[in-house]
């Protein structure tokens, strides 16, 4: 008899065998449904997470470096006057180091817009201590950023239409703006805002450019700092708005990739210097990595699909636990069946194969259920408020990983039984009843 011959016949008679104990195989599939549903849904939400997080901390690039001013965290009373940066810094850490090769600073102040098409909604409580949905009136708050000429690039800023200031706008600290996805929809609605005139504060701004949304267009729950923002020239937000040149933050972009520890170390050498001149001052300089804070929280999210794993794996051990026992109890009661097949030329190899294809398909049909079921719920999810980035998916990766491991707890949980059934004796076999 060939060989395909026999494995046509060993599936086929692994199919009478399930269909004959329907029951407890639909149990054992269950519990193999439940715990990959588990893994392949808590792994495909860490997975989201994980995406959101990496957009978010590579939308300035992952080779720049911020710095900024932090409080002083001394046990002594602060004294002396406040630690400030200035423009002129981060033009210094450019022309000193050759590790950057651009830099921008950064101010912000708050500016109220007037004139809204779409006023702002929110809620707020009543005198009954309920929340209810209200409208703000025709003007509302939003914060201004201001950037020296490359920091739109540094931001890495996609715009919808129009443009960024140009260089002699930068300069001459011109009353230009480029509005948020969500600022410009909230002011001029659905009409073009490119051109328009905007009212900060009590200063008229020309809109040169809207950016594109970054977070949800309908969605109020999760909003993107970037859609509610409006950027301008850095010298217009500290004439108008501040009434000084300090900045925020400064940002860093490190010329070769990999070379930010020493990077760092040349731009606080070079600020450290710099800042000394103010004399007496409280607070430190701070330098953000952001390739550093991305391997920190690649690791973290490691982690946590690492447990995420383990505790969808407790069920598929269950699962598996289920199904040997299902498949015990199988050859004690076939052993009769066993002993005729054995009599009649069938291999112990044949019946040890013919026990592991049921555990096999045990677990493949019921795995498969489970994949379908956490795709269901993936899709389910996606009517939750759920921030822009983190939506949860099954990728390929994950669905190739899951039958692998289906597999393998097939086989785990298969090969005692199939081994048991191997080693009866015909002749014990069929004195058996």
């Amino acid at each position: 008899m060939s060989q395909s011959v026999i494995f046509r016949s060993l599936i086929v008679d692994a199919a009478i065998a399930l269909r004959a104990r329907r029951m407890q195989s639909a149990l054992s599939a269950f519990g193999i449904a439940t715990g990959i549903a588990a893994v392949v849904l808590l792994v495909s939400l860490v997975s989201g997470l994980h995406r959101m997080a990496l957009q978010t901390l590579t939308s300035r690039g992952g080779n720049v470096i911020v710095v900024s001013v932090g409080p002083d965290e001394s046990a002594a009373a602060p004294t002396g006057t406040a630690l400030t940066l200035s423009a002129d810094d981060a033009d210094a850490v450019i022309g000193a180091s050759p590790y950057f090769d651009r830099a921008s600073a950064e101010n912000g102040a708050a500016a109220v817009v007037r004139g809204l098409e779409n006023p702002e909604r929110g809620v707020m409580m009543d005198a009954g201590g309920s929340w209810r949905p209200i409208r703000f009136g025709g003007a509302y708050q939003v914060q201004l950023t201001g950037f020296t000429p490359v920091g739109f690039e540094m931001q890495a800023l996609k715009l919808k239409a129009g443009r960024v200031p140009a260089t002699n706008e930068f300069d001459e600290g011109a009353r230009v703006v480029v509005l948020g996805a969500r600022v410009a929809r909230q002011i001029f609605g659905q009409k073009d805002a490119v051109g328009a005139q905007v009212v900060l504060n009590d200063w008229p701004f020309t809109v040169l450019g809207v950016i594109d949304w970054v977070g949800e267009a309908d969605g109020d729950d999760f909003p993107s700092q970037i859609d509610r923002a409006a950027y301008a020239p850095f010298k217009t937000v500290a004439r108008l708005f501040r009434g000084n040149n300090t900045v925020n933050r400064i940002a860093l972009r490190v010329a070769t990739p990999g070379m930010q520890a020493q990077a760092v170390a040349d731009a606080r050498g070079v600020l450290t210097r710099r800042v000394a001149r103010q004399g007496n001052t409280t607070g430190k300089l701070q330098f953000t990595d952001a390739a550093a804070e991305l391997r920190e929280v690649e690791l973290i999210l490691s982690g946590l699909k690492l447990l995420a794993g383990l505790v969808g794996g407790i069920g598929l051990f269950v699962g598996a636990v289920g199904v040997a026992n299902v498949l015990l109890v199988s050859v004690r009661e076939r052993t009769s069946e066993i002993g005729v097949r054995r009599a009649l030329g069938a291999r112990r190899r044949h019946i040890f194969w013919g026990f592991l294809f049921e555990a096999l398909a045990i677990t493949l049909g019921g795995g498969s259920v489970g994949i379908f079921l956490a795709w269901v719920l993936t899709k389910v999810a996606l009517f939750f408020p759920i921030p822009k980035g983190a939506e949860p998916h099954i990728s390929l990766a994950t669905a190739a990983i899951a039958v692998s491991l289906l597999v393998v707890v097939g086989l785990i949980a298969g090969v005692g039984p199939a081994r048991r059934a191997a080693a009866v004796y015909p002749v014990e076999a069929l004195r058996a009843e």
